[in-house]
């Protein structure tokens, strides 16, 4: 989805900048940097399937009153010409990319990451920050262990268990991916054992929120589990948006020091 309903001047901010990156395939990515306390973490909020980075501009403010930096950015490219989507591999050198990218930037700590991501994105934050030590805090709404999950969960929401729909479907994103090598993670997402996690499961959308919450149940500590109704933003009320938002800056300012001691 390409359409960005808001931007920071929709939210009057006046402390951000364009901050754009290529990734591994040399193709360019928009972005946005909300600037917080001078040396202060930065927080990189992932947009899930069918979205981009605005619906997370409402979160990324909050995170940047909080004296976060904050950056946001879209999976897709500027110039992409390509409609098929592998439901969260490509995503993951994506963020690879805008991580390297982000920490080059002045006033930003170089030592202290934070993730959150949704869905797709959520996927990609799950792996990037089992591969990278400097992620000290990561979120995730709705994620999953596999591509096939995510695929399985978005054809429950078109069309249901029609048993015929489903294998024709199946085989044929399994024939589009047969190329494709996915990162496999493991329901204890054992390479963040000393990471705080928090897991958040939408039953708006129960194939994921079920994954979701299997990670929860199989990780160690220290983690958190946050389950309501709502996770997709075109059915969240005024209130729940507001809570979730606070639930997840919440988890941030107890899990991600501002200043390095």
């Amino acid at each position: 989805n390409d359409t960005e309903n808001v931007s920071p001047d929709s939210f009057l901010l006046r402390n951000y900048e364009g901050l754009n990156f290529t990734d591994p395939r040399v193709e360019e990515h928009a972005g946005w940097l909300l600037r917080g306390l001078k040396g202060a973490p930065v927080v990189i909020l992932c947009h899930g399937y069918d979205s981009n980075r605005s619906e997370l501009l409402s979160l990324g403010t909050v995170l940047q009153e909080n004296h976060f930096n904050v950056y946001l950015f879209n999976f897709r490219s500027l110039a992409a010409t390509h409609e098929f989507s592998d439901l969260g591999v490509r995503q993951t050198g994506v963020l690879e990319s805008a991580v390297e990218k982000v920490l080059k930037q002045p006033g930003i700590s170089t030592t202290r990451l934070g993730l959150f991501g949704k869905t797709t994105g959520g996927y990609a934050t799950l792996v990037v920050a089992e591969r990278n030590p400097l992620v000290k805090a990561v979120a995730v709404d709705n994620a999953f262990k596999t591509p096939v999950e995510m695929f399985n969960a978005q054809i429950d929401q078109l069309i249901g268990t029609t048993p015929i729909f489903r294998v024709v479907m199946d085989a044929e994103f399994r024939l589009l991916n047969v190329r494709t090598k996915a990162p496999q993670l493991s329901e204890d997402v054992s390479k963040l054992n000393s990471v705080p996690k928090f897991f958040i499961s939408g039953r708006d959308m129960p194939a994921l929120a079920k994954i979701t919450e299997g990670f929860y149940n199989h990780s160690s500590q220290p983690k958190r589990l946050l389950v309501i109704d709502h996770t997709q933003s075109a059915f969240m009320s005024g209130t729940e948006k507001k809570e979730y938002e606070n639930q997840i800056l919440t988890f941030y300012l107890q899990n991600l020091r501002l200043r390095a001691d």
